[in-house]
């Protein structure tokens, strides 16, 4: 269960996803909140219950089990019978739900790509692997020169990614110092 003070910038699907906000020009019961969420693969929105002043979100994970991973557009609404207003706007990321069936490959873009460049390179490659395109480019027309640059990028960047929240630490950062 997810619970923040604002609408988290993280989500993920299958999880229940709890919120209280306190808007206090648009005070519960007052004035009621809803949250529109908006994605190219459809729209969804949450309705608040009033907590005091505060307008709670609770969307169940069996609501949530079914939305699409990537980004959505949300807008937070509030309405008095007579008024609406959109008060808040901004951007979430729905992770995939980890208890999906399916075929999900659960790789970062950057993996992916730094897998199907190295194989691309040793010779091994799969059709789909050369068939993965790179700014509009499949990784069969890449020349060699540029791909070895490429998987030197990557294998930079997915060395960041799978150090997580250790990235950075331990590196030493040397400074001097000296009167101007």
């Amino acid at each position: 269960m997810t619970t923040s003070s604002q609408i988290p910038s993280m989500l993920t699907a299958g999880d229940t996803w709890s919120w209280t906000r306190e808007l206090a020009d648009y005070p519960a019961p007052t004035w009621t909140a809803t949250v529109y969420f908006a994605q190219s693969s459809g729209s969804f929105e949450a309705t608040a219950t009033a907590d005091d002043v505060a307008h709670a979100f609770s969307i169940t994970a069996a609501t949530t089990a079914s939305k699409a991973a990537g980004k959505y557009k949300w807008s937070l609404r509030v309405s008095d019978g007579t008024n609406a207003y959109t008060v808040e706007e901004g951007w979430v990321e729905v992770l995939a739900n980890p208890a999906a069936s399916g075929g999900r490959d659960p790789r970062s873009w950057a993996r992916r790509t730094l897998d199907a460049v190295e194989a691309t390179l040793e010779g091994r490659a799969t059709d789909g692997q050369l068939a993965h395109t790179i700014k509009d480019r499949s990784i069969s027309r890449i020349p060699i020169p540029e791909l070895i640059d490429l998987r030197n990028k990557l294998r930079a960047e997915v060395k960041t990614e799978e150090r997580g929240n250790d990235a950075g630490l331990g590196r030493n950062m040397k400074t001097r110092f000296s009167r101007g």
